[in-house]
């Protein structure tokens, strides 16, 4: 099991959450993850961090409450777990179980009944987390966008 730690993450995590969103979202600018963290802060949702001692941050779960329809769910808000990393040295030792254990406890406390959540059709790993830790798999999709000019 983990010897990690897990709290809601502030403003002065920022440098560590960049650099963990960073890991997991490589092609995202760090401008667009500065503002995607003051939403966060802003929202009715929750960012949970994972730590070690000595380590600092090492994992992160970011969970909004989403309003618009959600595939598979029976309710509506909904909480969404929007983002899930851990730090590939401290992977397979309980650190993404207890973050997504702690998002599970928050979403009960609040008075919801589900999460939900999404993966890339082509990141098996992340599907098969999912799928240990009780998600079940409701749809795979393809999204399009037209751009006019």
């Amino acid at each position: 099991m983990t010897d990690a730690s897990v709290r809601p993450a502030t403003r002065t995590d920022r440098p560590a959450w960049i650099r963990l969103r960073h890991a997991l979202w490589p092609d995202c600018p760090e401008e667009k993850h500065r503002i995607e963290i003051d939403q966060l802060l802003a929202s009715d949702g929750i960012v949970l961090l994972a730590e070690v001692s000595g380590a600092g941050p090492i994992g992160f779960a970011e969970a909004s409450i989403r309003h618009d329809h959600v595939s598979g769910a029976s309710s509506s808000p909904i909480p969404y777990l929007e983002g899930w990393y851990v730090d590939e040295r401290f992977r397979h030792r309980g650190v993404g179980r207890a973050l997504i254990l702690a998002v599970e406890a928050w979403v009960r406390d609040q008075g919801y009944s589900e999460l939900a959540s999404d993966a890339e059709t082509t990141n098996e790993d992340s599907i098969a987390a999912h799928h240990r830790l009780g998600l079940r798999e409701v749809e795979r999709t393809v999204q399009f966008v037209k751009t006019f000019s």
